[in-house]
């Protein structure tokens, strides 16, 4: 196989960065339409705790329908196939996209929530594309189509914000509307399906028929926190991920409120952070591993960016958010690289796929979390919630430093004994 076979390998990473660009520029679109009066989605005169309600439940919805979604996706793809879940995912991808857009349209709460859930029941379509990706690659070409699949992925972190900004933009043209950005995903969605359909087919044969366990998600956790490692290391990245959600969620509102701003602007915002991730992860990180060690950098990373994020609460001036925002984002990214090689480094071989299922379903009921947090909007207010985003952080930092005393070098292939 040539290195890169776009005929093969290229619907897996366009589902890569589908999957990229519609979370990324959902939040900017999200804040947008339960702010606007005008948008119709909540009406103008309902009260602010309900309003604060609905966000919540829109921002939550996703992560909790995704904690069951992609460990079932991934069962499933393990039995009947790469190939034939991916298609599943795509295509429902595409039917909640076009909810997610009836529902801007219309405007409909009931089907842009029924689009957002729909969207995180497939958001196992990264995941699985992942591992197509995987098992087409020899030991020659693996490393390259790593790279070029982290690639899509910071191709979709960049763009997907800032087209969802700008094309949701009424007065960039007067054809946009929140409902564009949701209808561009959802042809795009269709288009990768149609492509799948054509072109790719399996490198590896399907398992056969497989035992779906809707409880599995919840028994991860559970055996997680029964293994010592992996234990703290979750309590680490809950409490990271807590921080990082409500600092994404909540900027977009500050800067909104205090600064007017459209979609358009918020778009290009989260643009800029999401060219921070990549920095972080392919720059910092990088020049980091040469003098540090696993565990110290995801502590410095966790530092900077709790910081970032508590000053950004104490200095709301424009220049100083965009500012902080960059540094928010670099190293939110330098932390999560490095928690996902403590989780691989706290296991052994044959537990790799376990540990990481635990970052993911940990990460998933972080962003269920964040999204009920939007309720004390009214009590603690933009400013306030940033705050216990940094301080969230900042315990997850605390967190990492008694985990590096107790581990303080990675012991790769080695297990802890529970």
């Amino acid at each position: 196989m040539s290195k890169l076979n776009l005929k093969l390998l290229g619907p897996c990473l366009l589902a890569i960065a589908i999957d990229a660009m519609g979370f990324g520029l959902v939040y900017p679109i999200m804040a947008a339409i339960f702010s606007d009066s005008h948008s119709g989605i909540v009406g103008p005169d309902t009260a602010d705790h309900l309003r604060n309600f609905y966000l919540g439940l829109g921002y939550g919805v996703y992560p909790l329908c995704m904690f069951f979604g992609s460990s079932l996706m991934g069962e499933l793809s393990d039995g009947y196939g790469r190939r034939a879940i991916m298609l599943v995912c795509l295509f429902g991808l595409a039917l909640a996209y076009l909810l997610m857009a009836l529902g801007a349209w219309m405007p409909s709460l009931a089907l842009l929530l029924a689009g957002r859930g729909l969207s995180g029941l497939m958001a196992g379509c990264q995941g699985i594309a992942q591992a197509a990706i995987s098992d087409m690659s020899t030991p020659q070409t693996k490393a390259y189509n790593m790279s070029i699949m982290s690639m899509a992925f910071s191709a979709g972190v960049i763009v997907g914000p800032v087209l969802g900004g700008v094309t949701s933009d009424r007065t960039i043209a007067p054809i946009f509307g929140y409902g564009t950005p949701f209808l561009l995903v959802s042809v795009l969605s269709l288009f990768c399906g149609l492509w799948t359909l054509g072109f790719y087919r399996d490198a590896l044969p399907p398992k056969g028929a497989a035992r779906i366990d809707p409880l599995l998600p919840l028994r991860i956790v559970v055996q997680a926190g029964m293994h010592r490692r992996i234990g703290l290391l979750s309590v680490v990245f809950f409490l990271m991920q807590v921080g990082y959600g409500l600092y994404l969620q909540t900027i977009m509102l500050v800067l909104q409120t205090r600064f007017h701003y459209a979609s358009s602007r918020l778009g290009l915002f989260s643009g800029l952070i999401g060219i921070c991730f990549v920095f972080g992860l392919t720059v910092i990180v990088r020049l980091m591993l040469k003098v540090w060690n696993v565990v110290d950098i995801a502590k410095l990373g966790l530092l900077i960016a709790g910081m970032g994020q508590i000053l950004s609460a104490l200095m709301p001036q424009e220049g100083a958010l965009w500012v902080l925002g960059m540094i928010v984002g670099c190293f939110d990214m330098v932390a999560y690289t490095t928690m996902y090689t403590a989780y691989s480094d706290a296991v052994t071989e044959d537990r790799q796929g376990w540990a990481l299922g635990v970052a993911g379903s940990v990460m998933a009921i972080a962003w269920v979390v964040t999204g009920l947090l939007t309720n004390l909007l009214p009590v603690l207010g933009e400013l306030g919630l940033l705050v216990v985003g940094g301080v969230s952080f900042m315990l997850s930092f605390a967190t990492m430093t008694m985990y590096g005393r107790r581990w303080s070098a990675p012991a790769i292939g080695v297990a802890t004994r529970v």
